[in-house]
This record gives C-alpha cells, sequence and structure tokens, in this order.
C-alpha cells in the first residue's frame, strides 16, 4: 500500500522539488554581486584607456554601487540580520 501510495504522489514530489530548486537558484542569482564587480572593473578600465570622460565614470559607478548596496541589504534580509538604513 506504500509504494502504491508513493507512486501515485510522485509527480507532486518531484514538482516540489523542482520548484524548490528553481527557488534556491533564483535566491542565488538574486544576491550575486559579482557580476557587477565585474562591471565595476571593466568601467575603471574603461575610465583608464579614455574610452569614457570622468563624468560618464561617476554616473556609472554611482548606479553600480546602488545596486550593489541592494544586494547587501538582500543578503542581510535573508539572513535575518538587520538592515540599516
Amino acid at each position: 500500500m506504500l509504494f502504491l501510495d508513493d507512486l501515485l504522489l510522485l509527480p507532486i514530489t518531484g514538482m516540489k522539488f523542482v520548484l524548490r530548486t528553481l527557488g534556491q537558484v533564483a535566491e542565488q542569482e538574486y544576491t550575486n554581486s559579482g557580476p557587477l564587480k565585474v562591471q565595476l572593473l571593466e568601467l575603471q578600465e574603461k575610465l583608464d584607456s579614455g574610452e569614457i570622460t570622468e563624468k560618464e565614470y561617476v554616473e556609472a559607478e554611482t548606479e553600480i554601487l546602488r545596486q550593489l548596496r541592494e544586494i547587501e541589504k538582500r543578503k542581510r534580509e535573508l539572513a535575518g540580520i538587520p538592515v540599516d538604513e
């Protein structure tokens, strides 16, 4: 009888596993600051090579740093650490 129950519940159990895995991957992507740090380094290289002006650099850097602060805030919220504004 338990075997039959397991067979009947297998699609539901499998779907739960898939949804749980998707949730974990989404959370990791949501809190991944690596690509933004790469963008910041690329931005510095563009400034150094003269591809962009100082003003363009400051504007882009400000946006990237804002996004990094948001990611850190999300990480703290997920960890249950109080967020300082």
